[in-house]
């Protein structure tokens, strides 16, 4: 068994101070990466809506990604469910020398296949399998992983073909054992590790009405729960992948502490889309996000930065740029953070609100020996998960400054409370002005799987809670046989 160091606390909440407050910083709207930006309001199937990395507890010498897509799925929603575009390229990237710049890449192109053209129904009751012909649409991807040196492909290899996505989640009648069918779309990769994709329950929780009705708390400040999970009962597509430590590391060798030069990694995903299809102009203008033919569209590093830090302006610019150019581009906003003052003008907090140098030099940088990938790391907005550090079979929602140092902001777990972490800190934790803030919402409405991939099974259409239910009532009368209308 590998040697695991303990994480230093106190560093590492420099780190957490400076990320909540770089996070919570220009509007009032927490819905992490859900309609973040002009261009993916509009363009659903391209939307991240939330990433995780983190060290599973099942899986020690291995990294899990969890990169979501496709906000605020109505299980109902059909005849046509949702489904991941054909057209478009779902990446997960992971920088290991701290360039911002991806160092490996993988890459998942999807193909939806139609058994019955002459059905308007998405199955017939009665399915049993993915390979069931009564599944009238199915999908499958291809997974391919990329390796790059300085910024320039070296090798990319196709480590998984024809995989099949798990389907929506129609209801009983449909699918009797939905969980079985679904289990059918987990898969073994080449090389070692897994990887899953499929509706899934939309694991981001948050009282996005309080929140955007200039955070509206329910009751009291928010710690004694009394809010709304806004995203209860919705679903997301999921993309969910584990591999092992050495595939993504610098020297391609496990991690054998905290402090080892090859520990941290960070994080992001990305959408691109064939350059004919992009909606603004940001996105063509914005160097570096081409690739042959496509262009990016939309990307997610750290919860809430394109929401909370990046201006509307520039919202659609972000999602087209790499981590690299992050400081040269949209330092400036995270120096002087617009929701300080807002939070101040609501709570009289006393929380700074100008020349925020430790939001770009720790969260963008990272701390060194902790959540830094390197000695000459440049700022960038990754996901920086040190893989050193192992995982708590007793989470504690706050993360770090809940005394956890497996969570957020070492990487982000499911369970991580992202909202209350950073209103807490953002009104002066860390400094001894202990504010019990919080949107009111501590936990997720669907219990989180303990093995893999670990995001809970999705809502079905049949049971969906989201809409009213008709009182029952004694029938219309009919109007008599042959009278007129």
């Amino acid at each position: 068994m590998r040697s695991r160091h303990r994480f230093g606390l106190t560093g590492l909440l420099a780190v957490l101070a400076a990320l909540a407050a770089g996070a919570i910083a220009v509007s009032l709207s927490f819905g992490s990466s859900h309609r973040e930006a002009p261009g993916t309001a509009l363009d659903p199937t391209a939307d991240n809506t939330d990433l995780y990395a983190f060290t599973a507890n099942d899986a020690p010498g291995a990294l899990t990604v969890v990169a979501n897509w496709i906000p605020f799925e109505d299980p109902a929603g059909g005849p046509n469910f949702y489904r991941f575009d054909d057209n478009a390229d779902y990446w997960i990237n992971i920088d290991n020398t701290g360039d911002g710049k991806p160092d490996v890449r993988y890459l998942f192109k999807f193909k939806t296949h139609y058994r019955n053209k002459a059905s308007f129904l998405y199955a017939l009751p009665g399915v049993t399998s993915i390979a069931d012909p009564k599944l009238q649409v199915v999908q499958t991807y291809t997974l391919t992983r990329e390796a790059y040196k300085n910024g320039r492909e070296r090798s990319a290899k196709v480590i998984a073909r024809g995989v099949p996505v798990a389907p929506n989640n129609v209801g009983p009648k449909t699918f009797p054992n939905y969980g079985a069918v679904a289990a059918q779309a987990m898969h073994s990769l080449n090389g070692g590790g897994k990887v899953f994709a499929g509706q899934r329950d939309d694991p981001f929780f948050v009282d996005l009405g309080g929140a955007f009705d200039a955070l509206n708390l329910r009751m009291g400040t928010g710690n004694a729960a009394g809010g709304k999970d806004d995203l209860a009962g919705y679903n997301v597509h999921s993309v969910v992948l584990q591999v092992p430590e050495a595939q993504v590391t610098r020297d391609h060798k496990p991690v054998s502490s905290l402090s080892a030069a090859n520990a941290v990694v960070g994080v992001w995903s990305t959408t691109d889309r064939k350059r004919v299809s992009v909606l603004g102009g940001a996105a063509r203008k914005a160097q570096g996000s081409a690739r042959g033919g496509t262009v990016q569209v939309s990307r997610l590093g750290n919860p809430l930065i394109n929401e909370l830090v990046i201006p509307v302006a520039k919202k659609d610019q972000f999602n087209a740029t790499t981590p690299g150019r992050d400081a040269a581009l949209y330092g400036k906003y995270a120096l002087n953070p617009e929701l300080a003052g807002v939070m101040n003008a609501l709570f009289h907090i006393g929380a700074p609100e100008h020349n925020r140098t430790d939001i770009v030099n720790a969260l963008l940088v990272g701390l060194p020996g902790k959540t830094k990938i390197a000695a000459n790391a440049v700022p960038a907005d990754t996901l920086k998960v040190n893989l050193g550090v192992p995982p708590t079979t007793t989470a504690n929602r706050y993360g770090v400054i809940g005394g956890d140092l497996a969570g957020f902001p070492n990487g982000r777990r499911l369970g991580d409370d992202v909202t209350d972490i950073e209103l807490r800190v953002i009104a002066g934790a860390l400094a001894g002005h202990n504010v019990p803030l919080g949107d009111g919402v501590d936990h997720n409405d669907m219990p989180f799987l303990s093995t893999f991939p670990y995001v809970a099974p999705p809502h079905d259409g049949f049971n969906s809670s989201l809409k009213r239910i008709e009182p029952a009532h004694d029938p219309v009368p009919q109007p008599p046989t042959g009278s007129q209308p």
